[in-house]
């Protein structure tokens, strides 16, 4: 990528960011990026018996950057952390060894935003993020404040600077973190970009929707139209067929590319990361909208960008030479967790 085109970007007046810099990939020759999906296990796996593990471990540790999503809390339990009253279907914690079992593993980067953040409060974790640092393990996507947990994080190689951008669009709706207002203190939680999920239906079918809506008590006709009609708190759309429809936040788009491209401004390899389950385990392709935004994140700056939560594998796409996962499935799933 070496034409002025590639090089510089003029500022667009959609992005609403600085777009000033490289978007060249500038890692030296033979850096490598290994990755995988959630790591949602319970105990270290260093010193057990695995079959098979020993190879896989090999390339995580001859790798730059190793990658994975952290879905659990790293904690004792009987430390200040409590189970919430909400939380991602099961309360996800591991024994305080398991940060240094990371580190022997080889990884060095993982991902935060996701169902399980706040499964032992804000408490639980903060430890998670003690456990974390303590073992020199570069993590993003949650913090005390919005602009921490979106902010991105680096990790310092010997073939260039590697920076990370967490967010999830799966999430608990109190674990979502906000900044300060005024005299208003900040929220801890995690970054998250909000959608809007829709049913979209036949025209007939919203018809007779339209008509249970009419016959309900407390009927608002403010909040339909020809082409929309909400019951109870489900939003209805005429469509060509029976599917669902999921529609980002603008802001929180807004604020994603920025972090993103912030990133790329003060590393030599950006990786953007989503935790998202839509539309549920049973579907193989990404959401509609999740193409446009994959690129978009790389028009940004992202070298690569990376998608888990749906706990199966999805395809995966190579946009401007750089990769997009839609999908990288498990990489741990044994838990343990009180309910």
């Amino acid at each position: 990528m070496n034409s002025q085109e590639d090089v510089i970007r003029p500022m667009r007046e959609d992005d609403h960011y600085d777009t000033i810099g490289s978007l060249s990939t500038n890692v030296a020759a033979g850096f490598t990026m290994a990755a995988v999906g959630d790591l949602l296990y319970a105990r270290p796996v260093m010193n057990g018996f695995y079959p098979g593990l020993s190879d896989v471990i090999k390339m995580f540790q001859g790798a730059d950057v190793t990658f994975g999503n952290l879905e659990t809390n790293i904690l004792d339990s009987q430390s200040k952390g409590c189970p919430q009253a909400e939380y991602g279907g099961a309360y996800c914690i591991s024994s305080p060894e398991l940060g240094a079992d990371l580190k022997a593993m080889g990884f060095n980067m993982v991902s935060r935003a996701n169902n399980h953040t706040l499964d032992w409060g804000v408490e639980g974790m903060r430890e998670t993020s003690r456990a974390l640092e303590q073992n020199g393990i570069v993590h993003a996507g949650a913090g005390e404040t919005l602009s921490q947990a979106g902010a991105p994080r680096f990790l310092e190689t010997s073939r260039g600077r590697v920076a990370m951008v967490s967010f999830a669009t799966t999430f608990m709706p109190m674990a979502r973190a906000c900044d300060p207002a005024g005299e208003a203190p900040g929220r801890p939680g995690l970054n998250s970009l909000r959608l809007t999920k829709s049913i979209e239906v036949p025209r007939e079918m919203l018809d007779s929707l339209r008509l249970i809506r009419h016959a309900l008590p407390g009927y608002r006709s403010a909040t339909e139209t020809s082409d929309r009609v909400v019951l109870e708190e489900v939003i209805y759309r005429a469509g060509d067929k029976v599917g669902y429809n999921f529609e980002p936040q603008p802001r929180d788009i807004a604020d994603i590319l920025r972090n993103v491209r912030q990133g790329k401004q003060m590393s030599d390899f950006c990786i953007a990361t989503n935790h998202g389950h839509e539309p549920g385990e049973w579907c193989q392709e990404p959401l509609e909208y999740e193409q446009s935004f994959a690129r978009r994140l790389i028009d940004s700056g992202a070298d690569a960008y990376i998608v888990h939560g749906p706990h199966i594998l999805r395809g995966i796409e190579i946009y401007k030479g750089r990769p997009i996962f839609y999908s990288l499935g498990n990489s741990f799933a044994r838990t343990s967790g009180a309910q």
